[in-house]
């Protein structure tokens, strides 16, 4: 799956074409053989093999990453007497002549300062600098290491041939033990070891331990590599070729300096308090002269402990997959809520790059617009586009982030310093910023302001997915901190520039003023602003028309231009802008307005509503998702229609400007809204209630549901309201159900009542007959003497109807997630409304104050907002007067206005025994890292922990004035990007779905090259990647190729962790679908690993407050695994561990209670002990009855079972009697040693049915009964009904 994409994807082309490729490399004075030992070339060569369409910049990108060649960071290519041009590809050097071997060699030039820099650069990342933690976001957040390879996983298990030959057999063989796993004893006693501690950690595990990881896995070889204080270069020196001077120090402590220069790199005379860059000689070497062109080499000959450790370092690292340490090339890693704080080693370099000017600034818009314009007619030549397109929207969300951060805190001037602050604008690295506020001309409040920035950005996302170069867009980010939004754009090319100014004269006074000239650039289409018309551009609405609309189901309608009052027909919405800028290019912005306004939900909750009971704005327009779906389904309604033919005619379009301009109203628009609120979410609420969606981990797994399905989340509320009226549909229907039975009990105890009447009446009559026929001497008839002939349409046989169930724990886990959605976000809002108006410095007081109203009562009822400094006093802020009381109004204010949803007086109550589930929630969405340490929420709980600890500790803790404190958090800003994904790589995927089921080879081959491009555009490390390494597990698993489906699952949940987080519902879904899979793949051992990881991380949320049924899906697999390696008590300890889950959930009257008590009753008769499974079994019967009726076949088992049993014991109580009174009778005679025979449990009795588990206990009995002398007495058989 890592392989080039180049040797991946070629044969979709047809051409099949490879090129060998043999590199020599260059001899170099004074190189470091470290890696000599790990190439068997003799001729100093390498050999490779591309795809001729392959550029010269691949195979020098190829030869970066090579162990050989790595260090080579200056070089280029030549072939013969040529040198190669990066961007020509190899067949163009070869002139198309195909041969059997190219022979290039690598050649090394001088070095510039910026190239020696780059060079410094790669040295400090290979040899342990570039931490596995470090992305565009370490500056202002912290991502946490892996905690995935901490699992001891054993090696995947690969199936022998003889286990696929039987995998076959037992196809055919339906007496083989299916669920039976072949495993050694060492691998069942480490089951049962693991099963032990999940018991254990269950009831031990905490959050700070499941959020803490270890340590990281890339560390520095030296301890310090950075440019020297003796830098700039002196202007004597530069001439000589200096480029900068570096200091370094070993791991021996050595300290020492080094001069870069154009020919490489040499050791200098400079001390720390010397200047001389002259080279430092050494008699050891007879004073020769030794220039090392790669700085790595210099290093290795200096520093033993340089050398082993790199060596140590390079074997750690080839111990694991990359993706575990590999940095992030187009996303970010997880930024986690509950952090350990960085240790921060000093290293000067990290402040020393970004004063050396490394990389030239980068002109984002003329970038990404030349990427829009590259060919993209061959395979090679749209992976490459996709590849640099994901490059550079990435780049610009780093450096968009960076600059809105510098905003935030006050480090960059405004363009408008005169303005007030929410309405400034800046300029910094071609990205221009507004603050995302209020528009008083416009009539939109903040809230509706971020609203159209969120659907702008959706806009731009969906046409990052085409590739439509009639029109263009603007690169887009957006950044929230502490209650603020900032727009970060890409400016149209000429738009901000100054014409000039001219002096103007005015005729009366004579006085000269200086006037700005106007910009060429201005709008051609659609709303001019300054104008205030609607304005028409034959270009250019032709341009939109081609492609755009049809993307967007956009009609072409007709609206006023304003002051002229003459209409325009335009396609997008008359709030939209085309631009013509100075690249000629066509450019549309404020794309908000792209799509159709909720109507229904408009009229109902803002539309002639009260202020106090107002949704907070209008701009509540429908997800692109919603419309897509709209639309496919008018298309599939239509049999005679086909997608390509209705999106080529634009058909089922609608008018974006419908509803929203007064006077304007479209149909379509209405009935994409009742579709919303009458199909899809409805649908949704079946999907969760028919099993065919796993109940959501968490409020982010519901949120991508809903998003997914195009609902808003403002139909949250909605959402709950739906799902409590199912069950309060399915409460009702148990509770007549229940009647029912209760009914049909009693009919069915007195028609019991009435037959046995019966029967005891005819065999009245019938002995009476008997009698009197013996008493006249007569033979009695056979027929007398035989069985009752009863009819057997008078004779009720036990029902087998099916249980009305009340799915309480997934309708429970549904309100309760959403509920706790609602409440985070309404809280977000509370807190964006105090902190928007504050210092930055401040917003840390305001949320530690916040989250101790809410959560520390029970430690301090009485919370103060902390000071930060005298500058700052908190009494002049408003929020210092928040109490618990109008904290909690406020939320429940914003939960009605925003979801149209009332909060439970007693909300705040379910989460103070569980506040991180709540914590948590509102940390992602507001952006805080929390210190991960120990939290006391009660009084009690610091005294247990003071007295924990050491009595010299003890008696120096202070207890905290509060649960939180401004030093436990720090905000950090939550970023929404431009989102792109690989088009080919989909492709791919596609027709490997389309072609699994006739050629399942071929799809597999698809689906790899699928993933290889992915993996080539966007690194491995991106969600996508994770999500197709899942999905092509699954295939995998289908197919029967479970331990490649494994290898698979472990990639992704690899890849997940770092990108989504240890507790994201991501990496929660891939874990359970990888325990499903080592189970698949008969390792239980594994299984158990995996489990455990799950149930320390669910638990230590403590998600039976929210009744998620996910803890008890896990201990049923968990105990089928017992059962599977033959450990029965192991089994039935899982089975307790559950009962008790069942009983916290549900009490002890349903019927998962019942069915798990049997089970476990069945299992204590497979190890014999039939007292304990009589225990167990008895009290299911009244609970079967109850639910099921007194006839159900189950309940008649249920009895049959009890009736049995009770023989058992008392044949048992018997035999004990007998045997002891046998005892001490002979209490005088000589004792007799007998050799006991263990019983061993019988994993197969487990899953038989009560017919047979009785036969096995009555054979049991005959058996030991004839084994008593030799008259061999019988065993009575037990009664049955």
């Amino acid at each position: 799956m890592s392989a080039p994409a180049t040797t991946a994807v070629e044969g979709q082309e047809g051409t099949n074409e490879h090129i060998k490729i043999s590199i020599k490399l260059p001899t170099l004075a004074h190189s470091h053989h470290h890696h000599a030992k790990k190439s068997n070339n003799k001729k100093n060569e390498l050999l490779f093999q591309f795809n001729k369409d392959a550029k010269v910049e691949t195979i020098i990108n190829v030869l970066a990453f090579t162990e050989q060649t790595k260090y080579l960071t200056n070089i280029q290519l030549r072939w013969n007497d040529k040198i190669l041009n990066e961007e020509d590809t190899i067949f163009d050097v070869i002139n198309g002549k195909v041969s059997d071997m190219v022979h290039l060699s690598i050649e090394v030039k001088p070095y510039t300062a910026r190239d020696s820099l780059k060079h410094l650069l790669t040295v400090r990342d290979f040899i342990g600098f570039a931490s596995e933690t470090s992305d565009g976001l370490s500056e202002f957040a912290v991502s946490t290491g892996s905690k995935f390879t901490e699992l001891p996983l054993g090696e995947i298990r690969v199936p022998t041939a003889e286990e696929e030959e039987q995998k076959d057999e037992a196809a055919e063989d339906k007496e083989v033990k299916k669920n039976v796993f072949k495993v050694s004893d060492e691998e069942k006693d480490n089951f049962a070891k693991v099963v032990h501690e999940i018991f254990e950690s269950s009831k031990k595990t905490t959050i700070n331990q499941v959020l803490t990881a270890d340590s990281n896995v890339v560390t520095p070889c030296v301890r310090s590599l950075t440019l020297s204080a003796y830098n700039p270069v002196p202007v004597f020196y530069k001439s000589q070729g200096h480029l900068f001077y570096l200091q370094v120090v070993t791991l021996e402590g050595e300290t020492f300096h080094v001069t870069a220069t154009q020919s490489g790199f040499y050791i200098n005379k400079s001390t720390s308090t010397k200047f001389d860059p002259s080279e430092r000689l050494s008699e050891e070497h007879n004073n020769e002269s030794k220039i090392f062109y790669s700085l790595y080499d210099l290093l290795a000959s200096h520093s033993k402990k340089f050398v082993s450790h790199v060596e140590t370092f390079e074997k750690k690292l080839a111990g694991m997959e990359s993706v575990s340490y590999v940095k992030p090339v187009s996303t970010f890693l997880h930024k986690p809520w509950l952090v350990t704080p960085p240790t921060n080693p000093p290293d000067f370099f990290r402040l020393q790059l970004d004063s050396q000017n490394v990389s030239v600034e980068t002109n984002f818009n003329d970038q990404f617009q030349a990427i829009r314009d590259l060919p993209t007619n061959s395979l090679m030549e749209r992976i490459e586009f996709e590849r640099l397109q994901t490059k550079i929207i990435h780049e610009f969300s780093v450096e968009a982030i960076k600059g809105a951060m510098s905003i935030f805190n006050d480090n960059l001037p405004p363009l408008n310093p005169e303005s007030p602050t929410n309405e400034q604008i800046f300029l910094s690295g071609h990205i221009f910023y507004s603050f995302v506020t209020s528009i008083k001309d416009n009539g939109i409040n903040e809230d509706a302001a971020r609203a159209i920035s969120n659907h702008d950005l959706k806009t731009i996302n969906l046409l990052n997915r085409v590739n439509l170069n009639d029109v263009r867009y603007v690169l887009t980010t957006i950044v929230d901190f502490a209650g603020r939004r900032l727009l970060a754009q890409t400016p149209v090319p000429g738009l901000l520039d100054s014409m000039g100014t001219q002096v103007e004269k005015d005729p009366e006074t004579g006085e000269e003023t200086l006037k700005d000239l106007n910009n060429d650039v201005m709008v051609k289409y659609g709303l001019d602003e300054e104008e205030g018309k609607i304005l028409f551009d034959a270009d250019f609405d032709a341009a939109l028309g081609k492609e755009f609309a049809k993307i967007f189901h956009l009609k072409k309608h007709q609206v006023s231009n304003g002051k002229d009052g003459e209409n325009v027909d335009i396609w997008f919405s008359s709030k939209s802008r085309g631009i013509v800028g100075f690249d000629k290019r066509k450019y549309i912005l404020d794309l908000a307005n792209t799509y159709p306004l909720d109507i229904n939900f408009v009229k109902e909750n803002y539309d002639n509503v009260a202020d106090t009971k107002r949704y907070p704005h209008r701009q509540t327009l429908m997800r692109p998702e919603l419309v897509e779906k709209w639309w496919n389904a008018q298309v599939e309604k239509n049999k005679d229609l086909t997608m390509d033919a209705a999106y080529d005619g634009n058909m089922f379009s609608y008018n974006p400007d419908a509803f929203v301009v007064d006077g304007v109203e479209d149909p379509t628009v209405e009935e994409i809204s009742t579709y919303l609120t009458k199909e899809v979410l409805p649908g949704v609420v079946a999907d969760y209630i028919q099993n065919n969606v796993n109940i959501p981990y968490n409020g982010e797994h519901l949120v991508d549901t809903l998003h997914k399905n195009g609902i808003n989340l403002r139909y949250l509320g909605k959402f709950i309201e739906l799902v409590q009226t199912e069950l309060s549909k399915q409460v009702a229907q148990h509770t007549e159900k229940l009647k029912t039975v209760a009914e049909g009990n009693i009919e069915y105890e007195n028609w019991e009542k009435e037959y046995l009447v019966k029967i005891e009446k005819l065999i009245a009559e019938r002995q009476a007959k008997i009698n009197k026929l013996i008493q006249e001497g007569k033979e009695v008839p056979k027929e007398l003497t035989e069985d009752l002939k009863l009819n057997d349409d008078e004779i009720r046989k036990p029902t087998d109807e099916q249980p009305i169930v009340v799915a309480k724990d997934e309708l429970t886990t549904l309100i309760n997630i959403a509920e706790l959605e609602i409440i985070t976000r309404s809280l977000k809002h509370v807190l964006r409304s105090y902190s928007k108006d504050l210092p930055v410095l401040m917003v840390p007081s305001l949320i530690a104050f916040v989250l101790n109203l809410l959560f520390g009562e029970k430690y301090n009822d009485s919370p103060v907002a902390e000071e930060i400094d005298n500058f700052h006093p908190i009494k002049s802020f408003s929020f210092h007067k928040l109490t618990r009381t109008t904290l909690l109004e406020a939320i429940s204010k914003e939960s009605y206005l925003r979801f149209r949803y009332e909060l439970p007086t007693d909300w705040i109550s379910k989460y103070s025994e569980s506040p991180f589930i709540a914590i948590r929630s509102l940390s992602y969405k507001i952006g805080i890292q929390l210190v991960n340490k120990q939290y006391f929420f009660t009084t009690e709980s610091f005294e247990t922990f003071k007295q924990s600890q050491d009595k010299k500790i003890r008696n120096k803790l202070v207890a905290p004035l509060n649960t939180f404190s401004v030093k436990d958090l720090t905000i950090i800003p939550r970023v929404k990007t431009s989102e792109f994904s690989s088009l080919v790589g989909q492709d791919f995927w596609t027709q490997g779905t389309l072609t699994i089921q006739e050629a399942p080879k071929d799809a597999l081959t698809l689906f790899a090259q699928a993933i290889t491009v992915m993996e080539e555009v966007s690194s491995i490390l991106h969600p996508s990647v994770a999500e197709k390494y899942l999905s092509v597990s699954t295939v995998y698993n289908q197919l029967g190729l479970t331990s490649e489906a494994v290898a698979f699952c472990r990639k992704a949940c690899k890849i997940y962790e770092r990108v989504c987080g240890v507790d994201s519902f991501e990496m929660l879904r891939a874990l359970t679908n990888l325990a499903m899979l080592e189970t698949s793949n008969k390792s239980p051992y594994n299984a158990a690993v995996v489990y455990k990881r799950l149930i320390e991380t669910l638990q230590s949320f403590n998600l039976s407050t929210l009744h998620h049924p996910s803890m008890t899906s896990i201990y049923s697999n968990i105990e089928q695994l017992s059962l599977g390696v033959e450990n029965i008590k192991l089994s039935m300890a899982v089975l307790k561990h559950l009962c008790d889950l069942i009983v916290s959930f549900e009490g002890k009257e349903s019927l998962a209670y019942a069915f798990t008590e049997s089970r476990l009753g069945n299992l204590y008769v497979t190890v014999k002990d039939f007292r304990s499974a009589l225990q167990h079994i008895a009290v299911t019967e009244p609970i079967f009855s109850k639910e099921l009726g007194t006839n159900h076949v189950t309940t008649a088992q249920s009895r049959q079972w009890i009736n049995g049993l009770t023989n058992v014991v008392n044949d048992m109580q018997k035999q004990l009697n007998q045997t002891q009174a046998a005892v001490n009778a002979k209490s005088n005679a000589p004792a007799k040693k007998h050799k006991n025979k263990k019983d061993e449990p019988n994993a197969e009795l487990a899953d038989k049915s009560v017919d047979e588990l009785l036969n096995f206990i009555e054979g049991d009995q005959k058996s030991s009964g004839s084994s008593k002398g030799k008259k061999g007495k019988k065993g009575g058989k037990h009664g049955k009904k």
